[in-house]
């Protein structure tokens, strides 16, 4: 029995010092229950009281004695469920996520791109900026609207066109053509190109006279950065361009041309050092059916030549053009612009 008693005495002191309680003097020794809820000022600690407390931090009471006894209104460890001490940490562990979320290499690019985006936001509120906005969009209304003006706007047409095969591109006919190399719109125009698009073999068999053979898109590009600075666009330079029948090669060239001197002069829109083209309708077929005079040697040797067959071959790959397996491009009725 004594031994009991003492055991039950070592528990409930080794439990006092674990909860951090100290029994009141009146207490048994061996009252467990006395320990966890010690007893308040005029009676015995209840559940309905636990509902009424509203701190978690312990108190002090004052026996009739003398002594002190520190008592825990609502214990923490032991009224909390997991649930609510699971949520205590949780918060931490999203903030830490949201931490290393912040620091991934996608959010840093998200965040940059932002900021990118936000500076040129502040730039294009300028008002030098925004009246250069004004311009290009006037004129590019003024390019959709007059088709009689030239692709940079500045003026009308020269020769007169006719209406062709290939819509968004200003096309010449054969007699303006003739009448072009006769001189007759020198006092008008400051210069002429043609510029022809078939294959080496076809252009020694014949072609307009004065005309260059540019058949790839290198060539073409080459040409207009070796012309560029010679011409610009205050001046009447006048580009033709034409294939056999002026149906895909030539009509591609134009428009690759355009596309370049476009990028050239992207920063000065729309002025171009080539603003004023045409293409021959018919190609040089047509023209030298009219005006066979006019060409050098006096003959025509068709693309599909058969003394030419490997020839065709080696120049359709070396071009690139639409019958080397390309997809043959929509018509762009946007080219002016």
């Amino acid at each position: 029995m004594i031994t009991e008693v003492c055991s039950g005495s070592r528990q409930a002191k080794t439990l006092s010092e674990m909860l951090r309680f100290t029994p009141a003097k009146t207490s048994p020794a061996d009252d467990i229950d006395s320990i966890i809820t010690p007893p308040l000022k005029g009676g015995h600690w209840s559940l309905g009281d636990s509902a009424q407390s509203t701190t978690d931090t312990p108190c002090t009471t004052s026996g009739l004695d003398g002594s002190y006894t520190e008592i825990c209104l609502k214990p923490l460890g032991r009224f909390l469920s997991f649930d609510v001490k699971r949520s205590l940490f949780s918060g931490k562990r999203v903030a830490e996520q949201m931490n290393d979320a912040e620091d991934s290499p996608a959010t840093k690019r998200l965040r940059e791109a932002d900021l990118t985006i936000h500076n040129i936001c502040l730039k294009s509120s300028s008002p030098a900026l925004s009246l250069k906005n004004d311009c290009i969009k006037t004129m590019v209304q003024k390019l959709s609207t007059d088709a009689d003006v030239i692709a940079d706007g500045s003026r009308p047409y020269i020769l007169p066109t006719v209406v062709g095969k290939h819509k968004d591109l200003k096309a010449i006919s054969p007699d303006t053509m003739s009448a072009v190399l006769h001189g007759c719109y020198d006092a008008e125009i400051d210069g002429v190109t043609v510029i022809d698009c078939r294959y080496p073999y076809e252009f020694e068999g014949g072609h307009i006279q004065g005309a260059v053979n540019l058949y790839t898109r290198v060539m073409v590009r080459d040409f207009l950065v070796s012309r560029a600075q010679n011409h610009v666009s205050s001046t009447r330079h006048v580009l033709i361009f034409h294939c056999e029948f002026s149906s895909e090669r030539g009509p591609k060239m134009y428009r690759h041309l355009r596309s370049e001197d476009r990028a050239m002069n992207s920063d000065v829109y729309p002025r171009l050092h080539f603003p004023e083209i045409y293409l021959l309708e018919g190609g040089y077929k047509a023209f030298f059916n009219a005006h066979g005079s006019q060409c050098e040697p006096q003959t025509y040797k068709p693309m599909l030549h058969k003394d030419h067959a490997d020839d065709l071959r080696h120049f359709r790959g070396k071009s690139k053009s639409w019958t080397a397996g390309e997809r043959p491009s929509c018509t762009r009725t946007s080219l002016r612009f």
